[in-house]
């Protein structure tokens, strides 16, 4: 019996992950801040591709899309599909201003996109397909240049500028940015300051070596100790490598 319910409770998560999983990424009745646009179900023309694999293979987004199984029996997901009076545009592909379209639906596996009009339905495997990633409203640190090192005879040392900036919508706070070499595991540390969205800010490590030895390998890694909950956690780190 316990068995039971367990399985039970394993189809019900499972059934509440796939709703989830299908969500219409525009949220009705909101303004929320998107970026969007449309792309064509060929793709070095190779197709046709439904519209998820269309927005998957060319940005890695996901396609608008609704719940239709309370309304066709025999499918589970409509998405948003717009057909060209020239195929050629989807084929080759490019944007011509000049063409034409019909908006459609691009339903579960099937790679048309179907069209109601007053004169009757049309369908076409030559469609373009809106695809959607919503905005994050957080901060997003990353390392944008490590710039080649150089040798101060001053102080003896080596001099690595790093650039950091914030591509998120949401002010960074205040956090630490770790440069280290790969080659001999010294690391240094600087404070990086609070970055308004878009802003930038240059930060100055040093080794008390030449890093040229003979080679230079860095790995800089912003947001060190991730007080930052930021949009993408994963462009936090850049790697520089040059011969000397």
């Amino acid at each position: 019996m316990k068995r039971t319910f367990h399985f039970i409770g394993m189809m019900l998560i499972l059934g509440i992950l796939s709703m989830v999983a299908q969500a219409d990424p525009i949220e009705d009745l909101s303004m929320k801040d998107y970026q969007a646009g449309w792309y064509p179900n060929y793709y070095k023309q190779q197709g046709p591709m439904t519209c998820p694999e269309t927005c998957k293979r060319w940005v890695g987004t996901r396609a608008e899309q609704e719940s239709v199984s309370n309304l066709l029996s025999d499918f589970t997901t409509t998405h948003v599909c717009k057909t060209p009076d020239n195929p050629e545009i989807v084929i080759e592909p490019k944007n011509d201003p000049n063409s034409h379209w019909l908006y459609g639906n691009q339903l579960d596996d099937k790679p048309n996109c179907y069209i109601g009009t007053p004169y009757g339905a049309k369908e076409s495997p030559y469609y373009m397909c809106l695809c959607v990633k919503p905005l994050c409203n957080k901060p997003d640190l990353t390392v944008t240049v490590i710039y080649d090192p150089v040798w101060d005879n001053t102080s003896g040392q080596s001099k690595v500028s790093v650039e950091v900036k914030n591509i998120g919508t949401v002010t960074s706070v205040a956090t630490y940015t770790r440069i280290r070499d790969i080659d001999t595991g010294s690391i240094s540390y600087a404070a990086t300051p609070s970055l308004v969205p878009g802003a930038s800010v240059v930060l100055l490590f040093t080794f008390n070596y030449w890093v040229f030895d003979p080679n230079a390998h860095l790995e800089v890694i912003t947001d060190y100790k991730n007080p930052n909950d930021e949009c993408d956690e994963t462009n936090n780190l850049k790697i520089y490598y040059k011969k000397g």
